[in-house]
């Protein structure tokens, strides 16, 4: 009886430790994903010091470019530019943030892109596309927060690029984000005004109503459904990229929104 006491006395203090930890860990995550951002995305962005670029044919025979860009701070992207190159005078720029499998291989949408380019952005994550069980989960989730950051001086390391391109036009570089590009898109255009303005394509406006809206296809428990996505919004650094006010902070510059009524992953908040 005695050891049975001693292991329940244990076994308190033991999950009292973990409730104690848990709490701390949740009050230090709401904190940190509510930090302001502006001076460290300017950081993150740092100077551009490298371009290697790698030039092809599509089959509709245009000009295709894989470029990598780096910068001085350690950030590197990926894109992927479609545009003719027989074109006269500057081209109208579009730069894509798509789906977060589809990367910069979103400029093969577009087909012929006539009198303009397309420039496919890969998001900043070099961890593996498809985790299994905890373990990997977790040893990929420091990769994809910063993934969620980084997205945003990457987007501005592209426009610097695009500044320096002789076919660009600088008066008509437009941001559009797609379905996972959305609060990013709304983000690098809210604090860029060399994007002179925002598309947003099936995205949602209250990103914390979308994850829930994700949980609830994946899990019954309804219960579960409200503090799982608070917790998956946190984690995705959700404050920071707060789409209404970014659309809000674009203005003057227009802003279209494409989105559909009747969306069941994409809920209108």
């Amino acid at each position: 009886m005695r050891a049975l006491r001693l292991l329940l006395k244990v076994l308190k203090y033991a999950v009292a430790g973990f409730v104690l930890f848990a709490l701390i860990g949740l009050i230090w995550l709401r904190w940190e994903s509510h930090l302001p951002r502006d001076a460290w995305f300017v950081e993150r962005q740092g100077r551009l010091i490298d371009a290697t670029v790698e030039q092809s044919t599509t089959p509709h025979g245009q000009l295709t470019e894989s470029v990598v860009l780096e910068s001085d701070s350690g950030l590197a992207v990926t894109i992927r530019v479609i545009r003719s190159d027989t074109a006269d005078g500057p081209l109208p720029v579009l730069i894509v943030l798509g789906g977060h499998r589809t990367g910069s291989d979103a400029v093969d949408l577009f087909g012929h892109v006539g009198a303009r380019a397309v420039v496919g952005v890969d998001y900043p994550y070099d961890g593996p596309e498809r985790v299994k069980g905890v373990g990997q989960s977790l040893a990929a989730l420091g990769k994809v927060r910063r993934a969620f950051l980084d997205t945003v001086p990457a987007v501005a390391l592209v426009a610097d690029w695009i500044g320096q391109q002789a076919w660009a036009d600088q008066q008509r570089i437009v941001v559009i984000g797609a379905s996972l590009g959305v609060p990013f898109a709304a983000t690098a255009a809210a604090r860029d005004s060399r994007l002179r303005g925002a598309m947003l394509v099936h995205g949602a406006a209250d990103n914390r109503l979308w994850l829930e809206a994700q949980v609830a296809r994946r899990i019954d428990t309804r219960a579960l459904h409200y503090p799982l996505s608070v917790l998956l919004h946190w984690l995705a650094y959700g404050p920071v990229h707060d789409t209404p006010t970014h659309i809000a902070a674009i203005a003057p510059r227009p802003v279209v929104i494409i989105g559909a009524r009747e969306d069941e992953r994409t809920p209108a908040g």
